[in-house]
């Protein structure tokens, strides 16, 4: 039998291999099917998953360095449209799709994004609640980041003026929506927060699609809404619009319009404030200033006010009366202490030796050493001793000494 030529197992793995390749179709080819058996390697940052779509099957690979450029995370069961390769694995001889881009399929694509964006940027602590400021009470000058072309511009500007007609605007001009919107905008808050002293800053623009509002979806500007140091006010699209721009300004407006009310207080509303307040404290002083007449009156009452000889007589008495019980108790305390201090003197000179002494006894000590004889142990025959008597002292000679129990006098 001819078996023609023989190719080993590397030979015609390389030359199927070779054959992908080389086929324009699968060079660049897109692929559409549902995400299975996704494996995301934290070590090398490769995605590793299966397209399913059908009964048909086809294994991914997608390396770290395309990996890491997705703008969304992939999970099990997205639908998702993938652009790549066809080549092989010989270590396997299975044949797969080298995926180099891949985002969502349909409708929801950029819904699905804003939503793994939103769900990062929470964790992050951007929306947290804590962190947000409260509006300035008294505004000189708004900072604006809008389109000079759109309707909120105007409507902003309008408010403004009919509720505070000498409050400065400083406009930083921007795109709303389109491609570079988003670098516009979060330009202009920089732009505000660096080069100019506005008291507060209002982002936003008027209605449209969900499309028309996705430059306030970005993280780019969220970031830059986050990071000002002036406090933001977002007003971006209509009451049911609601972006991400919103969640990270310090105050969310429902609308353009409400944003210049938060902004800018009603001057005659602040006029009528200030009146109520007024009346307040005029009361407040002339319920004080009454009560203080009344405490006067009761003092004028008083007989320091009719008799003050009498009343500075009666003190000086008191205080002769303390004077006379202070200096009293005094000598009775010195009177008590002298007496113990003269009882325990008298005891201590009854104590002392020179009284024992006088009574007849004598006090016994050894000549070089001058110690104390107690016992008889402590002499030998012919030392010499010195006796101290109450009167003068005289030195003994031992000749003869008797040990035996204490002496009973």
């Amino acid at each position: 039998m001819d078996r023609g030529k023989i190719l080993s197992v590397s030979e015609l793995t390389a030359h199927i291999r070779g054959i992908l390749e080389r086929d324009r179709l699968l060079a660049g080819v897109w692929v559409k099917g549902e995400i299975s058996d996704f494996k995301h390697y934290q070590k090398s940052g490769h995605l590793y998953f299966s397209l399913k779509e059908g009964g048909a099957v086809i294994g991914c690979v997608m390396f770290r360095s395309r990996a890491r450029e997705l703008r969304f995370a992939p999970e099990n069961g997205m639908k998702v449209l993938a652009r790549g390769y066809i080549s092989v694995f010989e270590k396997s001889g299975r044949y797969q799709l080298y995926v180099e881009e891949l985002e969502p399929d349909g409708l929801g694509a950029l819904f699905l994004q804003l939503c793994q964006l939103r769900d990062r940027l929470e964790r992050e602590g951007l929306f947290a609640a804590d962190r947000k400021r409260p509006l300035p009470s008294f505004v000189r000058k708004v900072g604006l980041v809008t389109s000079q072309d759109g309707a909120a511009f105007r409507d902003i500007l309008r408010i403004i003026r009919q509720r505070r007609p000498g409050t400065e605007v400083v406009i930083a001009h921007s795109a709303v929506q389109g491609e570079t919107a988003p670098a516009e905008v979060a330009g202009a808050i920089k732009a505000l927060n660096e080069y100019t002293d506005v008291d507060v800053i209002i982002v936003g623009r008027g209605g449209g699609s969900f499309e028309d509002l996705w430059a306030f979806n970005t993280e780019e500007v969220v970031r830059a809404v986050y990071n000002s140091k002036i406090p933001v006010i977002s007003a971006v699209g209509h009451e049911v619009d609601y972006c991400l721009c919103d969640m990270a300004a310090d105050v969310r407006a429902a609308t353009p319009t409400q944003a210049a009310q938060l902004a800018v207080p009603d001057m005659n509303i602040l006029y009528r404030d200030l009146q109520v307040v007024k009346e307040r404290l005029q009361k407040a002083l002339e319920r004080y200033i009454t009560r203080k007449w009344q405490e006067l009156d009761y003092l004028k009452g008083k007989r320091i006010w009719s008799d003050p000889g009498s009343v500075i007589l009666d003190r000086q008495r008191h205080l002769a009366d303390l004077r006379g019980r202070f200096v009293r108790a005094c000598t009775a305390v010195l009177t008590a202490k002298a007496y113990r201090l003269g009882s325990a003197a008298r005891q201590l000179d009854a104590l002392g030796p020179v009284k024992v002494l006088r009574r007849g006894y004598a006090l016994v000590r050894k000549l070089e050493a001058g110690k104390i004889v107690k016992n008889v142990e402590e002499v030998y025959i012919g030392e010499t001793l010195e006796v101290i008597l109450g009167q003068g002292l005289m030195r003994v000679t031992v000749e003869e000494k008797e040990p035996g129990e204490e002496w009973k006098v």
